[in-house]
């Protein structure tokens, strides 16, 4: 992007984010937002309100603080005849009844090299199991999504999480939300009047009850004055048609149920406890003549609230120090925030999923293209959907050195905690263009690194989405034959870093206002860092800030800042180099933006794959 598209861009924003409290900063050659001491490690400049660039580190498997082990087999499965899910789902389930070691872990179920056909789905919900295959490549261990035509067959191939099925539905959208117990009687309103972004500590009005070594939740609700303040109970109408409507008159899920023309998701408005059936059925937003439907929902308080998993590091008076940053401001004027303790029994840990090919049948197969005819990888839908799901309930796990082709939706999404994903290779998609399609990397949850990931054909490639907390980093990542932005998508996305990342289509953390069902702000406190892209529109919200540093549409030597990944340098000043050096090897990082890991991720795939 060249800078005089960058000043318009500021220009137009100025007036109004002075007036708002947002800031879009855009730097080229040298950053104002660091520098680099006597030592080498970076030291961070602050607002006027003390918000900084965050200390992003604290991401991917364990924060970086431990390397992903290899870890033992303990069971073996060979290619067999038919439909394969249950014999392996079976493997899985037994390896889960093993006891875990000293390090935590079960074992690995090593499935040898050749086909697998899995008509269904695989579930990993025991804590400290590995899938491991004997190679990515066309020649190495290939799992294959069979069954297409049918809506059935839109499903994810692989999930980790837990059986309970205790995961609500949010009530208005349709999200999952957490699945965590938040303890009540646990709660301690923070005092500040202002947490700036950035910022490790805060004061609540007692800590009697806290120690260093707590795990806690960071509660920053969404009051009306907050969702007024940034404009999202104010998004425009949009009328359209639905289909596959229903009434639902009883129960705790009494409302209206719809489908979007565009989309197969399910979406609801729930009646109230004490709201009357006539009053709900009011409010239902139908057109006079009964025939369009208003498919903006405007934001409503308590439906963005964040939820931030953080531990303790100590405790001096009332004032309370965190491990990773705050990446959401907390102001006393719209609701502060307050901190509780929760438990997560179910939660799954310590899943590994490496060395795999998935692929996915998406039409009848024709000579040398196994999966289908390829004329219809633009509309195939009816087939599998996503290639792994790391679910919400979830935490320090990690894909590695996994190649798919065909999802329709993403092929691998991370909803948990503390997921690595890195050196996985996206061949393409087949589903329409469109909405809620082709997300090839996704993440929804929190700390959670995306690095050396290669995709194309993605529509939005390397991609957050609703209410995601953050911090996120995606790192060292190339999209190819891009359909779309890469970005923060919808709903306020906040804390992620888009590090040494190059798209052919632009890059972007904007105001989308009544996109979908009323996507609003996408995200808050975004950072394009020595990014790639032939364009960046990059706004910041009121009470935001989003960062454009050292990035455009050249990506050369000239136009980038150093340190060359803002991420690995964090890590280098927190860790040290030996979990630098964990994360990424010398050459890769000298090579960072050249992308050269691509040829050899590459060499042995077949053209016609």
């Amino acid at each position: 992007m060249k800078i005089s598209k960058y000043i318009v861009v500021c220009m137009a924003l100025l007036a109004l984010q002075s007036l708002l409290k947002a800031q879009t900063i855009v730097e080229l050659d040298t950053s104002k937002q660091y520098r680099l001491d006597s030592s080498g490690k970076l030291e961070y400049s602050k607002d006027a309100k003390g918000n900084r660039l965050p200390d992003f580190s604290h991401v991917g498997y364990h924060s970086g603080e431990e390397a992903i082990p290899r870890i033992p087999v303990r069971k073996t499965l060979e290619p067999g005849q038919g439909d394969d899910t249950q014999r392996i789902q079976d493997a899985l389930d037994e390896l889960g009844k093993l006891p875990l070691d000293e390090t935590g872990f079960r074992g690995a179920l090593l499935l040898k090299r050749g086909i697998y056909h899995v008509d269904g789905s695989l579930r990993i919900s025991h804590s400290g199991t590995v899938l491991r295959g004997e190679g990515n490549g066309p020649d190495g261990t290939v799992i294959v999504a069979t069954g297409y035509d049918d809506l059935a067959y839109q499903r994810a191939l692989i999930t980790v999480g837990p059986r309970s099925g205790a995961t609500e539905v949010h009530a208005q959208h349709g999200y999952r939300t957490d699945e965590m117990t938040i303890l009540a009687d646990s709660k301690q309103e923070i005092v500040d009047a202002f947490v700036p972004i950035g910022s490790h500590s805060f004061e609540v009005e007692s800590a009697a009850s806290y120690r260093p070594g707590d795990r806690i939740v960071v509660h920053r609700p969404s009051t009306a004055d907050w969702i007024h303040f940034i404009g999202c109970d104010q998004l425009e109408s949009k009328w359209s048609e639905i289909r596959n409507t229903r009434w639902v008159r009883e129960g705790d899920s009494a409302g209206f149920y719809y489908q979007r023309l565009d989309s197969f998701s399910d979406y609801r408005l729930l009646k109230e406890a004490d709201e009357s059936w006539d009053a709900f059925v009011g409010r239902v937003p139908f057109s006079e003549d009964g025939k369009q439907f208003d498919l903006t929902r405007q934001w409503e308080p308590g439906d963005y609230d964040f939820y931030f998993e953080r531990s303790i590091l100590s405790v001096e008076g009332s004032r309370i120090m965190i491990d990773a940053p705050i990446v959401l401001s907390m102001e006393r004027e719209f609701g502060g925030g307050a901190i509780y303790h929760y438990e997560a029994a179910d939660r799954v840990t310590e899943v590994g999923i490496e060395n795999l090919r998935l692929m996915s049948e998406f039409s009848a197969p024709i000579a040398g293209h196994p999966y289908g005819n390829p004329e219809k990888t633009g509309r195939a839908e009816m087939h599998a959907w996503h290639g792994i799901q790391l679910k919400k309930n979830t935490e320090n796990t990690w894909v590695r050195d996994v190649t798919g082709n065909y999802f329709g939706w993403s092929l691998v999404s991370a909803a948990g905690k503390r997921a690595t994903i890195q050196d996985c290779v996206n061949l393409g998609h087949a589903s329409k263009i469109t909405g809620g399609r082709r997300y090839s990397f996704m993440i929804n949850g929190q700390l959670n690194l995306v690095q050396r990931c290669l995709t194309y054909e993605g529509r939005h490639e390397f991609v957050t989405q609703v209410k995601t907390p953050g911090p996120n980093v995606f790192v060292d990542c190339l999209g190819v034959n891009t359909k779309s932005s890469a970005g923060p998508h919808h709903r306020y996305s906040v804390g992620t870093l888009f590090d040494n990342v190059k798209s052919e289509k632009l890059m972007e953390s904007r105001f989308r206002g009544n996109s979908g069902t009323g996507h609003g702000w996408a995200g808050t406190q975004t950072c394009f860092y020595n990014c790639v892209a032939p364009e960046f529109s990059v706004e910041a919200p009121p009470g935001g800030i989003s960062w454009v540093i050292g990035s455009g549409e050249s990506g050369d030597d000239n136009a980038r800042v150093a340190p060359a990944s803002l991420y690995y340098q964090q890590v280098l000043d927190r860790l040290g180099k030996a979990a630098l050096d964990r994360l990424a090897t010398e050459e890769q990082r000298k090579n960072l933006g050249k992308y050269l890991w691509v040829e050899e991720r590459l060499k042995n795939e077949r053209k016609s794959e």
